[in-house]
């Protein structure tokens, strides 16, 4: 190492030493009738923390973001325990979760809408206008989103369907919203870290790492398995989740959502 770094580390080194014993007396040391008074460590620690603990909060909006638009990591807001109109969309996946999900929904009190459009993607929300007017026409409090099992396999799918999605979290807004990712059958090749980029902290459920019996197609989870898929994502909201909500568990069973809508598969 260069031996003017040598003399800089040492002239550190040493001030340190000096700070360290200096704190050791809070009323300080007389030197030549002066009183050297320095704050101890675990002071200047402590002011540092909340210094930028209140730097932090002071950034925040209304909704909880920071200037970038993104909830900072760890973010949650209070357990909001009022009846909520439910916005579940998605596709095939649906079919399973939104049965456990009324279950839910019928146990806490909440209206839930479950739309299916079947074989959709983010392409398809996103170049469409769908998800605007179906908010427009049920005024949901909270929305829930499954999509990307259809996205498994698109090539360079961080360029291709970014747009799409960054679309439909743009009408979504400020409204408290979970995302559950794909039950991947395969490696995919990028749908989930596209979602994990771009979906807000806390708003993302990781569904590729779980275990899921399927069904003959070999993708679909079986009934049995998707209810007990969307029994591990409402333990996480309210665990984990940045919008938590009241959820208790209904117990076995499955109920049917107060209203459902289908749509075919895009041409």
């Amino acid at each position: 190492m260069n031996k003017h770094y040598w003399g800089l580390w040492a002239l550190l080194a040493t001030a340190f030493v000096i700070f360290a014993v200096l704190s050791l007396w809070p009323d300080g040391i007389r030197v030549g009738g002066y009183n050297l008074k320095t704050p101890s460590l675990s002071h200047m620690i402590h002011e540092m923390t909340v210094d930028n603990d209140t730097t932090a909060a002071d950034s925040l909006d209304a909704s909880g973001r920071l200037p970038n638009g993104r909830h900072p990591k760890g973010w949650r807001a209070p357990m909001d325990t009022t009846a909520k109109t439910i916005l579940f969309i998605g596709d095939s996946m649906l079919e399973g979760l939104g049965e456990r999900l009324a279950a839910y929904c019928d146990k806490n009190g909440h209206k839930l809408i479950e739309v299916i459009w079947y074989s959709s993607a983010t392409l398809h929300w996103g170049e469409t206008a769908r998800l605007t007017e179906l908010m427009g026409k049920y005024h949901p409090d909270y929305i829930m989103v499954c999509l990307g099992a259809n996205e498994l396999y698109v090539p360079d799918i961080k360029n291709a369907r970014r747009p799409y999605l960054k679309k439909m979290l743009a009408e979504i807004g400020d409204l408290p919203y979970l995302w559950i990712g794909p039950p991947n059958w395969d490696e995919d090749t990028g749908i989930n870290d596209l979602l994990r980029q771009e979906v807000d902290e806390g708003c993302f459920y990781y569904s590729a790492g779980d275990k899921f019996t399927r069904s003959r197609d070999g993708a679909h989870p079986t009934r049995t398995s998707a209810h007990a898929w969307m029994d591990r994502v409402v333990k996480w909201m309210n665990t984990t989740g940045a919008y938590p909500i009241r959820l208790n568990y209904p117990g076995e069973g499955i109920s049917r959502a107060t209203r459902i809508v289908v749509y075919q598969p895009p041409v």
